[in-house]
């Protein structure tokens, strides 16, 4: 299992670097690769080659799961997330990408049904975070489902794009409660004391709430009965944000090491995303859908600032490698490059930006971007590093890697 965790890491400098490649583009445009097909080859790869595949690995060894359907599950995400960046970055949704995602909601299930399979015998709450994060996995793939039944229907393209979002926001929230899960997990590995009972409660607000905010991602989705009760979720998942951001951020006060510190970041993180989305839900989720600047810095705060940091951080558990520079590049990366789309965005809001500024605004994002992605390729070059230590060391004075 530890050999198999550089594998979602690579995909996450792969991935990242097209990333940085494609904030480039807004600076000055280029041919090739196509930058629609990059999108998706980004944004797919992210989403399964990096968090979909480690969160699925950290959470199948914290229940003891390592047999042969395991191996064949994570082989098969392993094999897919590959094919997927490659015919999405060549042709986008062409009928191969087409194929292969449509082969991969056969494979979700199987990995599903073993986490839950497990961590239904446990009753620790980090066993009760993999479980709501299964029952976001099912939300999320009944959302693709749903989409390939709108499309063979030829039903309008608010409800395809209902679908859609509905996909990719169960699937955030998997990342959520897993990243949730597997730190309360690997929290005794870095003398890290979290309060459960304020996770408990967390936990309690978003489950049943979570899913039924994904109308704010579709322009006109805040309007109407769906938007309402979307936009009331929003608010309530504030809630939800700031008390599980307050148990991470004390938590990482108790000490100065840079696992502490992560798990401040991680609050700071959290809270941000749950009160960006409330905001969004107080009436600037139009501005943000209308302004592609702004959705993804929302994005990124969710899926860069928390999961990501998160993931990485319950890679390095129990590990010797160093985990602060890595952290510092990640955090200072992902300010700029947030502060370079805030202001990118701002015009579509209505705000006058000086027209210096705003020039300056995504050659910023660009250049934090690339910062954020040098953060992910230390990280690896760490990891491979402490795997040949351990490999060329005697048996009896290897640490054997987590």
């Amino acid at each position: 299992m530890s050999r198999l965790l550089l594998v979602p890491v690579g995909f996450y400098v792969l991935s990242t670097g097209l990333g940085v490649l494609l904030r480039f583009f807004f600076v000055r445009p280029f041919a090739f690769p196509v930058f629609g097909n990059g999108v998706h080859a980004h944004s797919h790869t992210l989403y399964f080659g990096w968090g979909a595949l480690a969160l699925f690995a950290l959470m199948l060894r914290a229940l003891g799961s390592t047999g042969r359907l395991t191996r064949f599950f994570l082989g098969a995400v392993v094999a897919i997330s590959a094919a997927t960046f490659v015919s999405f970055l060549e042709g986008g949704y062409s009928t191969p990408s087409i194929v292969v995602s449509a082969i991969s909601l056969l494979v979700w299930p199987v990995g599903v049904a073993e986490v839950w399979r497990r961590a239904r015998a446990r009753a620790d709450l980090a066993a009760i975070y993999f479980r709501t994060a299964m029952a976001y996995v099912v939300f999320a793939s009944l959302g693709a489902a749903t989409r390939a039944i709108f499309i063979a229907l030829d039903a309008s393209a608010y409800a395809k794009s209902l679908a859609v979002f509905a996909f990719l926001h169960g699937f955030s929230w998997f990342f959520v409660f897993g990243v949730l899960g597997v730190l309360l997990h690997e929290a005794g590995a870095f003398g890290i004391r979290l309060d459960e009972r304020s996770l408990a409660l967390a936990l309690k607000i978003a489950a049943p709430l979570a899913w039924l905010t994904f109308p704010l991602g579709v322009p006109q989705g805040s309007e109407g009965v769906l938007g309402l009760v979307a936009r009331a979720a929003s608010v309530v998942l504030l809630v939800f944000g700031l008390v599980a951001a307050r148990a991470l951020w004390r938590a990482g006060k108790e000490g100065r090491d840079a696992h502490h510190l992560a798990f401040c970041w991680l609050g700071f993180w959290l809270g941000l995303d749950a009160s960006l989305a409330a905001v969004g839900a107080l009436g600037l989720s139009e501005l943000a859908v209308r302004s592609r600047h702004l959705a993804i810095l929302y994005l990124h705060v969710r899926l860069v600032g928390f999961v990501s940091l998160g993931v990485m951080l319950a890679i390095f558990a129990g590990r010797r490698s160093p985990f602060g520079p890595g952290m510092w590049l990640h955090n200072l990366g992902l300010l700029v490059m947030l502060a370079g789309l805030g202001v990118a965005g701002l015009p579509a809001t209505g705000w006058s930006i000086p027209p210096l500024l705003l020039r300056l605004s995504l050659p910023v994002a660009a250049v934090g971007g690339a910062v954020t992605a040098l953060a992910g390729a230390v990280w690896l070059v760490q990891l491979v590093a402490e795997r040949r230590s351990a490999r060329s060391a005697s048996p009896d004075r290897a640490a054997v890697p987590r």
